[in-house]
């Protein structure tokens, strides 16, 4: 499977995640660059990552392709989804912290002067209410212990930490501890 995205993307990093449990193999059309973009630019109009191509088709968005994955292969190492809406809810909520604190960053790192503003604030007291509330959501399960909700809340904390967007301090630390050392993980963490 191809897969257009960065080394840096939490959203990305999740699919590899998923595929490395799952024993599929990819090809990562690397979008950092200039060409790369161009290349994501000709296969998704939404010109977001992850795309996956699939028999020469394009599939947008990590849900989906991990769906596909999965549906595809199975789980793997990975634990199965418990309770549908349960996970639904705990993964939107992820993707809607993400939003907020991937919003903060591309605006800083183009030059607009946000800090301390009623819209930073506001995203930030959004990620906040969002770690709060996910904190009364998940703990590690067993036996398999590692499912996509904890590979999405690592993978986006994870780079949170890495760009210094937002202080995550010990926010699921025991969490993170016990399940960020798996291979999958480890072989994935963000970097320049």
């Amino acid at each position: 499977m191809k897969i257009y995205g960065t080394t840096t993307s939490p959203f990305v990093r999740r699919l590899r995640v998923v595929a490395a449990e799952v024993g599929e193999p990819i090809e990562r059309v690397d979008t950092a660059t200039d060409a790369g973009m161009a290349l994501l630019r000709e296969v998704s109009p939404i010109r977001k990552v992850p795309v996956a191509m699939i028999d020469d088709r394009p599939l947008f968005d990590s849900h989906a392709i991990v769906a596909w994955l999965t549906e595809r292969r199975g789980w793997g190492g990975l634990a199965p989804p418990g309770e549908a809406l349960w996970e639904s809810n705990v993964l939107n909520a992820i993707d809607g912290a993400l939003d907020s604190v991937i919003q903060l960053f591309y605006l800083r790192r183009d030059g607009v002067a946000i800090d301390g503003t009623p819209y930073a604030d506001r995203q930030l007291e959004r990620a906040d209410a969002i770690f709060a509330w996910l904190a009364t959501q998940l703990r590690p399960r067993e036996p398999q212990g590692l499912g996509f909700v904890e590979v999405a809340l690592i993978c986006a904390l994870d780079w949170m930490d890495f760009r210094n967007t937002f202080e995550t301090g010990d926010r699921f630390a025991r969490l993170r501890t016990v399940l960020g050392a798996r291979p999958s993980l480890e072989k994935t963490k963000p970097h320049d």
